[in-house]
């Protein structure tokens, strides 16, 4: 059989690539995948479903979901871990979650190094596209992208985290709600892809 395009790895960018090209139906797109595929979820194993299943704790990370990669950063390094996913979803399925944008000035830093296609204007509606925001609205946010976002209320943190919290802002910092804002900063929770505890990756979101 003949595809017009065959995207090879259905990670972060190859599912995205793949269910947009797909969207036109004259075009057919054949996506490949080493990994295994869970075409519905319901069956989806639960070490991808939890969202809190993180590589922090070693519950998907050097599981079978995982290309177990090693790497060092200088002959004088320690050997550590590379987490890449080997599911549709790629690493996105197995990731912190972490949904965090760049900041303006880094796509600022690629257009002066002669890339324009990669400003931080150009950029935005793509980042506004991919997601529905559960907890802010206006210019900078989406609202039916397949990826959802949230951000743990300040009443929810460990003790611990508040500990932090309280102690940035007793030194200054301001306090920030919504750290995907282009002139954000301060302390307050990062964003993430997992509400109610499941994670959204690519998968899930656009296969």
């Amino acid at each position: 059989m003949k595809y017009d395009v065959i995207v090879v790895g259905a990670g972060s960018a190859g599912a995205v690539l793949a269910s947009r090209l797909s969207e036109d139906p004259s075009v057919s797109v054949l996506l490949l995948e080493a990994g295994p595929d869970y075409p519905d979820f319901e069956r989806l194993p639960d070490d991808l479903k939890n969202g809190w299943g993180t590589g922090a704790d070693g519950v998907v990370v050097g599981g079978k979901h995982d290309w177990n990669l090693t790497g060092r950063a200088s002959s004088l390094s320690s050997k550590m871990e590379v987490p890449r996913g080997r599911v549709t979803g790629g690493t996105s399925a197995i990731n912190g979650q972490v949904f965090l944008r760049p900041i303006p000035n880094d796509f600022e830093r690629w257009v002066d190094m002669g890339n324009d296609e990669w400003s931080y204007e150009k950029a935005l509606p793509y980042m506004i596209k991919i997601e529905t925001d559960l907890d802010f609205g206006g210019d900078f946010h989406g609202k039916s992208g397949p990826i959802l976002v949230h951000r743990h209320p300040l009443d929810s943190l460990t003790d611990d985290q508040l500990a932090f919290h309280q102690a940035c802002r007793y030194l200054g910092f301001p306090e920030n709600p919504d750290h995907n804002l282009p002139d954000a900063t301060g302390v307050g929770p990062y964003p993430l892809n997992n509400p109610g505890g499941v994670r959204f990756s690519t998968s899930v979101g656009y296969l």
